[in-house]
């Protein structure tokens, strides 16, 4: 029989220290996501749906990166600057402080 999709209602996930999202994406696909926003490689005996939340957490890594999203400071909440609309000096430095941790994280981990 063929699988029904559930459509879940948006909830906060935790991608990495003082940085949350949120996201439809299912629970049991949490920790694939915070894998692709940590910088880690995918694991070959994930399904599909882990592989697609893992390169989700890649992109949004990427986007922040980038400058494309920031991590606003009143919540910790990473939104896009688009939907931000202005964006304060307070949270472009914040976005930055963040930048500087994930690399450190980054070299940590290597």
């Amino acid at each position: 029989m063929l699988k029904t999709i559930k459509h879940r209602s948006p909830m906060v996930v935790d991608l990495a220290e003082n940085i949350l999202l949120h996201t439809a994406i299912a629970q049991e696909n949490h920790a694939a996501l915070r894998s692709g926003f940590a910088g880690y490689q995918p694991n070959p005996r994930w399904n599909v749906t882990k592989f697609r939340a893992w390169k989700t957490g890649r992109q949004l890594r990427e986007a922040l990166k980038h400058g494309e999203m920031i991590v606003r400071s009143t919540d910790c909440m990473l939104v896009s600057v688009k939907d931000q609309g202005n964006s304060s000096d307070e949270e472009v430095r914040s976005t930055q402080w963040i930048n500087f941790s994930l690399q450190k994280q980054l070299l940590a981990a290597s």
